[in-house]
């Protein structure tokens, strides 16, 4: 009975890993010349993980939520998405200004970083910014899966701009609830 099992396992996983393989998606990061150069010639929105390599919540959210193919998928379509390390030593030119590290006495931190968070130098943090570079907000810490597609889907489609994020989160959970029960009759 077991090798049984194990043999329809084999089949299983052979056929359907290829399938499994292609519908895995993954976000296409970049680093923020890349973004800037890329909305030159379209405009989009940017997201910017502002991340460390010791930041063991950066690794939850990149592993829970970035990794789940519809959060990837959206984030590929409607932003370019950034993924930039607080902590290192290279030079950014954004919106005419230069960008560098600062030392401090355990470390340091990069200007750009501590620009766009607000001074807020928390991890992670996923910052927005419009077409037109300006910071729309950061938001810190970890996201779960469902929250970020909420955070996603209202900087991405505009309603910042006309709901308050608490009326939006009312309308898209009795929204998503309304669908999931409907779908069961």
């Amino acid at each position: 009975m077991i090798s049984k099992i194990i043999n329809i396992s084999l089949v299983f996983s052979v056929f359907i890993s290829p399938i499994w393989s292609q519908n895995q998606s993954d976000i296409h990061w970049m680093d923020i010349e890349d973004a800037l150069r890329l909305q030159k010639v379209e405009q989009k929105k940017i997201l910017v993980e502002v991340y460390t390599d010791w930041c063991k919540v950066c690794h939850k959210l990149d592993q829970i939520s970035l990794s789940q193919p519809q959060i990837a998928n959206y984030i590929n379509e409607f932003y370019y998405p950034v993924k930039f390390n607080a902590e290192c030593e290279k030079t950014v030119y954004f919106r005419g200004k230069k960008y560098g590290f600062v030392e401090t006495a355990n470390s340091g931190y990069h200007e750009f970083a501590y620009k766009i968070t607000h001074g807020k130098l928390n991890y992670p943090s996923l910052v927005f910014l419009d077409k037109d570079l300006s910071v729309i907000q950061p938001i810190s810490g970890f996201q779960g899966p469902d929250k970020l597609m909420k955070v996603l889907i209202y900087f991405a489609e505009n309603y910042n701009k006309t709901t308050p994020w608490n009326d939006f989160n009312a309308k898209y959970n009795s929204m998503i609830y309304n669908s999931s029960v409907g779908s069961n009759n």
